[in-house]
C-alpha cells in the first residue's frame, strides 16, 4: 500500500493554478485540491513540487464525433518501470476491442456516446518507489447525430384533421449539441427553424408532404419517416352517408338516407330522373355525431361506483349500450347496466380493465373506450434495511411494492423529498435510491413511502458511511512562518478510528529542538531561518494504513504598512500623489485598485518603485476610494484612502480688485525704480572707496605709516579686501567643520517622517525628479502645519544623485534671513525627499527693497530669479565685468539645466580678481 500527494502548478499572467492530487493506493482512489492564487512576482519560486514524478503530457479533454476514433494521452518524465492505468469516474477502465490502452495512452477505436461519458484520468505508478501519480481530469465532449420521424402533436389522429383548427408536427431528430432544424414541404424549405411546426388558419394549400433536416457539429440528416397532410376545403360539401339502392313492396315506405358536411351546412335537394322531387316526397336527414376520447377511471376495491354513457347527438336518437370484451354487459348482477349507466356494486379486482359505451342509430355506429382501474394498497416486496456505504462509494436503498395500479414511490431525507437535481442522486422506476458518491452527511436516516389510491406503505432505513482516511483539510502545501515569532502548522485527519499524526523531515533530519508536536499540531516556539524546508505528515490507522501529505515551510515577515494612503483634496486638472509603503520578507508588491479594479500603468495614472500612486491631470472621474495592495508569500494585507477632486473657484472680478491690481503694478514700477537706484549707489560707493583704498595705499608706501581703515557703506573693513568681506558675507552662517569629533549627522538632525506630509499639488519636474507643494505637520515649531517645497529624487543616475547630496550639505550649512532653509529629509526609502521652506518671491523681493542698505547682494539673486519669472530683465550695471554679466545671464536662463548651481556660483565669484568692480 503506497499513498502519495502531489502539486501540480499551472502559472497564467494573473494567477496562479494549483491542483493538489492525494492518492491513496489502498484504494485506487484520489481527491483533488484546487486552488487559485493572485500572482505576486516572488510567488512562484515558493511553490515546490511535493513529489519526484511530474507529467510531462498530462490527458486534455477534447471534442470527438460519435463512432469516430480518439486517444487521450499521458507522458511522464520520471523512472522508467513505470506502471499505467486509466480511471473513468473513479473506476478502472478495462480494456476491450472498442476501448483498450496503448502503451500510456487511452485509445478509442469508436467512441460510444452512452460509455465513453465522464472523467477520465490517467494514473501512473513506480514500481521501485511505490510512489503513485494521478492527471488531471479529461473528458470527451462527443457529438452525435441521429435520424427520427415526424409526428403530429396536434389533432391526435389524421381522422381528426377534417375538424382540427390547427395542426402541430414535431421532428425527431436529436444530437449533440442540439442541432438546428428544417422544415420542407413538398421539397421546399419552410421559414422554420425550430423542431415543433404549427399550421394555423389551415386551407388547401397546406396540404403536401412534410419532411424535415436536421445539422450540428456531427453532421446533417433528415427525418425518416415523412408525413402527408391533406386539407379539405369546409366550405365544399362532402358526401357522408350516400343513398343506396332498395327493393320494397309497392305500396310500401321507402327510405334513402342522404347526408353531406360543410360549413355553412348545405342544402339538400333530392332529383329523380333528373328532375326535382315535389313537396310530397319527404326527406329525411339522418346523422350521428362524435363520442370523445378515451375515458380512465381509477376506484377503490370495495365501493359501489357508477359510470353514466351520455349518448351522442345524432338523428334519429341513438341508442346507448355497454360492452366489455365485445359482449354487452348484463342487466343484472354484480356488474350491470342500466339505462346507460354502467354500475358496480361492489368493485373488485377482477373489475379492472375495458369498457365500451357504444351508440347506433340509422347513420352509423359510434364508441367511446372506458379504462377502469381497481386500486389495491401496496404490498411490500422489498423493504429498504439500514446500509454500510464506504465514503466516495456508492449506496443503494431499495423500495419495491406490489399494487394495481403501481404504487408512486417518494423518497425522504429529513422530511425532504429527494429529486435527482445536482446529480448527488438517481431514483429508479422500480422504487430504488442511488446515492452516487457518498458523503459523511449522507449518513441520515431515509424515508420511503409508496401511494395508491386505495392505501399508502411507509418505511425508514439508515446509511452508515465508513469514513475513509483523510485529511480535514489537507495541509496547505506551502505554507509561511513568521521570523522570530511563535507560529504552528495543523494537520488532522479522520478516519474509521482515530488515526495517529506524526511530523517528519522530508529530508530524514530531526526536528528542531524547539519544535514539538501534539495532535497533528507542528509548533515552533522561536522560528529560525533553518526551520524552513520540506515536512511530511502522517496519518496512520492500524485497520486503513496511512496517508501523508508534504508541506515546504517558508520562514519570512509578515507585510506590514510604514506609510499608508490618506485622505487627499486635489483642484481638477492637478496631480494627485498617494503614498503606501509596506515592508515584509520577501518584499512585498504593491497594487492599487479602484471600484474593485485593479490599476495599471497608463499615461495619467503610474504607480512609484516605493509603492506611491501617482495621478497626473486629475478629473472629477478620478475621486473615489483607493485601496493600496500588498502582499508576498506569507499573507497579504490592504488599505484605503479617499481620493477627492474639486473644480478650482473662479472669483469674479470687482472694481476694487482691478484698482488694488493697479496699485500692485505702481507698486513693482517704483520698487524696480529704487532697486536700479540702489545698484546705482553701491556700485558708485564701491568705486568710491576703491578709490580712496588706492590712495591711502600709495601715501602709506610713501610715508610708511600706519594703514588706514577703509569703508564701505559704513561698516569699517580693517584693510580685508572687499571680494573677502563679500565671502564672509555669503558663508557667514556657515557651520565650522573642523573638528570632525563634535560633527553630528545631517541626515539625522533633519530627519522628518515621510507620513507626516500631505501632498497638495505637484509644481512640474526637474532634474532630479518632481517638485511638488506640501503641507508638512509640526515641522516648525510654532506651527501645526507649515506649507513647504518638496524636492523628490527619482533620477538613478550617479551624478544627479552626487549633485542632490552636494545641495543638501550645502543648505544644511546655510542659515541666512533671505537664503531658502532646509527643513527636513527623509530617505528612509525611495525616492529621497528634500524639504525646503516655501517663500513667495515676489514678496521677498519687495522685503528686499525695503531693507535696502542692509542686505547682501544674495537679495539681487533673488531679484533677479523675480525678473526672469516675468517679462522683464535688468540691462548690466556700469562698468559691469563681463564674467559677471555672463554668470547673471546664465542665472536667468529659462532651463533649469542651463542654470549654475549654489557650488557653481559660490567658485566663480571666489575666483574673481582682486582689482574686481564688483
Amino acid at each position: 500500500m503506497q499513498n502519495t500527494a502531489a502539486c501540480e502548478v499551472f502559472p497564467s499572467a494573473e494567477h496562479l493554478v494549483v491542483i493538489y492530487t492525494c492518492l491513496s493506493g489502498l484504494t485506487e482512489r484520489s481527491a483533488h485540491l484546487l486552488l487559485i492564487w493572485k500572482r505576486f512576482p516572488s510567488v512562484s519560486r515558493y511553490l515546490t513540487p511535493a513529489s519526484s514524478l511530474q507529467f510531462s503530457e498530462e490527458p486534455q479533454s477534447q471534442d470527438a464525433l460519435h463512432g469516430r476514433s480518439a486517444i487521450l494521452r499521458c507522458e511522464l518524465s520520471g523512472p522508467e518501470d513505470m506502471r499505467f492505468w486509466w480511471t473513468q469516474d473513479g473506476r478502472r477502465v478495462q480494456d476491450s476491442n472498442r476501448r483498450f490502452q496503448e502503451g500510456s495512452n487511452l485509445k478509442f477505436t469508436a467512441v460510444d456516446r452512452h460509455a465513453d461519458t465522464g472523467s477520465f484520468q490517467c494514473v501512473a505508478s513506480s514500481s521501485s518507489t511505490g510512489e503513485t501519480v494521478t492527471s488531471a481530469n479529461a473528458s470527451i465532449n462527443i457529438k452525435w447525430l441521429e435520424r427520427g420521424p415526424i409526428t403530429m402533436n396536434e389533432p391526435a389522429s389524421e381522422a381528426e384533421l377534417e375538424e382540427a383548427e390547427r395542426i402541430v408536427l414535431q421532428c425527431h431528430i436529436d444530437g449533440h449539441p442540439r442541432p438546428s432544424s428544417k422544415w420542407f414541404k413538398d421539397g421546399a424549405q419552410l421559414d422554420r427553424k425550430d423542431r415543433i411546426l404549427t399550421l394555423t388558419n389551415l386551407s388547401t394549400g397546406d396540404s403536401g408532404i412534410y419532411s424535415c433536416c436536421a445539422q450540428n457539429a456531427a453532421g446533417k440528416v433528415c427525418s425518416n419517416h415523412n408525413i402527408t397532410l391533406n386539407i379539405f376545403d369546409k366550405s365544399v360539401p362532402r358526401v357522408l352517408v350516400a343513398p343506396v339502392d332498395q327493393v320494397v313492396l309497392r305500396n310500401e315506405e321507402a327510405v334513402f338516407h342522404c347526408q353531406f358536411r360543410a360549413k355553412p351546412p348545405p342544402l339538400i335537394e333530392w332529383f329523380h330522373d333528373a328532375e326535382p322531387l315535389q313537396a310530397a316526397v319527404v326527406c329525411v336527414s339522418v346523422e350521428i355525431a362524435d363520442m370523445g376520447e378515451r375515458l380512465w377511471r381509477v376506484f377503490s376495491a370495495g365501493r359501489g361506483e357508477r359510470v353514466r354513457c351520455d349518448p351522442p347527438r345524432g338523428q334519429p336518437e341513438p341508442q346507448v349500450w355497454w360492452e366489455r370484451a365485445g359482449a354487452r354487459v348484463a342487466s343484472e348482477g354484480r356488474v350491470h347496466q342500466r339505462d346507460g349507466d354502467l354500475i358496480f356494486s361492489p368493485t373488485d379486482r377482477s373489475d379492472s380493465g375495458v369498457y365500451t359505451c357504444v351508440a347506433r342509430n340509422t347513420a352509423g355506429q359510434k364508441q367511446q373506450e372506458l379504462v377502469v382501474t381497481v386500486a389495491t394498497s401496496p404490498e411490500w416486496i422489498v423493504q429498504p434495511q439500514d446500509t454500510h456505504v464506504e465514503e466516495g462509494q456508492p449506496g443503494f436503498l431499495h423500495c419495491h411494492a406490489r399494487s394495481t395500479p403501481e404504487p408512486r414511490v417518494t423518497w425522504y431525507r429529513k422530511s425532504v423529498p429527494i429529486t435527482e437535481e445536482g446529480s448527488r442522486y438517481k431514483l429508479f422506476s422500480n422504487g430504488t435510491l442511488r446515492i452516487n458518491s457518498a458523503e459523511v452527511n449522507d449518513a441520515q436516516t431515509y424515508s420511503c413511502v409508496c401511494v395508491t389510491q386505495a392505501g399508502s406503505l411507509s418505511a425508514h432505513a439508515r446509511i452508515h458511511i465508513l469514513e475513509k482516511l483523510k485529511f480535514t483539510p489537507v495541509p496547505q502545501p506551502s505554507q509561511c512562518l513568521q521570523l522570530d515569532r511563535e507560529s504552528s502548522v495543523s494537520c488532522v485527519a479522520k478516519a474509521r478510528e482515530t488515526p495517529i499524526m506524526h511530523w517528519s523531515r522530508a529530508d530524514g533530519a530531526d526536528l528542531p529542538s524547539h519544535a514539538s508536536q501534539m495532535n497533528g499540531a507542528l509548533r515552533f516556539s522561536t522560528v529560525t531561518r533553518a526551520d524552513g524546508g520540506n515536512y511530511t505528515c502522517v496519518a496512520s490507522s492500524s485497520v486503513q494504513g496511512e496517508i501523508r501529505a508534504h508541506v515546504h515551510l517558508t520562514v519570512g515577515v509578515h507585510v506590514e504598512f510604514k506609510l499608508e494612503p490618506e485622505q487627499t483634496t486635489v483642484y481638477q486638472g492637478h496631480t494627485a500623489v498617494l503614498h503606501c509603503q509596506a515592508s515584509g520578507d520577501p518584499q512585498p508588491y504593491v497594487q492599487w485598485m479602484l471600484k474593485d479594479k485593479l490599476l495599471s500603468s497608463s499615461s495619467s495614472s503610474r504607480s512609484m518603485p516605493n509603492g506611491s500612486l501617482v495621478i497626473s491631470n486629475v478629473t472629477t472621474e478620478d475621486t473615489g476610494v483607493y485601496t493600496c495592495i500588498a502582499g508576498n508569500t506569507c499573507n497579504i494585507r490592504d488599505t484605503a484612502a479617499q481620493l477627492y477632486v474639486v473644480e478650482k473657484p473662479v472669483h469674479p472680478r470687482s472694481e476694487d480688485e482691478d484698482k488694488s491690481q493697479f496699485k500692485m503694478f505702481q507698486t513693482i514700477a517704483l520698487s524696480v525704480a529704487v532697486a536700479v537706484a540702489y545698484i546705482i549707489a553701491v556700485l558708485g560707493l564701491m568705486f568710491y572707496c576703491k578709490q580712496r583704498r588706492k590712495s591711502k595705499r600709495l601715501q602709506k608706501n610713501r610715508a610708511g605709516g600706519e594703514p588706514e581703515t577703509e569703508c564701505l557703506n559704513g561698516v569699517q573693513l580693517n584693510g580685508h579686501r572687499v571680494s573677502e568681506i563679500h565671502e564672509e558675507v555669503a558663508l557667514s552662517s556657515m557651520r565650522p567643520s573642523a573638528d570632525s569629533e563634535k560633527q553630528q549627522s545631517c541626515g539625522d538632525e533633519l530627519h522628518f517622517p515621510r507620513a507626516h506630509l500631505q501632498t497638495i499639488t505637484s509644481l512640474g519636474r526637474g532634474v532630479f525628479g518632481e517638485v511638488f507643494l506640501a503641507k508638512a505637520r509640526a515641522i516648525e515649531e510654532t506651527e501645526p502645519e507649515t506649507l513647504v517645497l518638496v524636492k523628490s529624487l527619482e533620477s538613478r543616475e550617479e551624478t544627479h544623485r552626487s549633485e542632490f547630496r552636494r545641495e543638501l550639505e550645502m543648505f544644511s550649512k546655510l542659515n541666512h534671513a533671505h537664503v531658502v532653509r532646509l527643513l527636513g529629509i527623509c530617505r528612509e526609502t525611495q525616492p529621497h525627499y528634500m524639504i525646503l521652506e516655501y517663500v513667495d518671491l515676489v514678496l521677498n523681493t519687495f522685503k528686499c527693497f525695503i531693507n535696502s542698505m542692509q542686505q547682501s547682494r544674495l537679495c539681487l539673486n533673488v531679484f533677479g530669479l523675480c525678473l526672469q519669472a516675468g517679462t522683464l530683465r535688468l540691462s548690466p550695471p556700469v562698468n559691469c565685468p563681463a564674467h559677471v554679466c555672463s554668470l547673471m545671464s546664465h542665472c536667468w536662463a529659462s532651463s533649469p539645466k542651463e542654470r549654475p548651481t549654489f557650488s557653481e556660483i559660490l567658485q566663480i565669484l571666489t575666483d574673481s580678481p582682486a582689482d574686481t568692480k564688483v
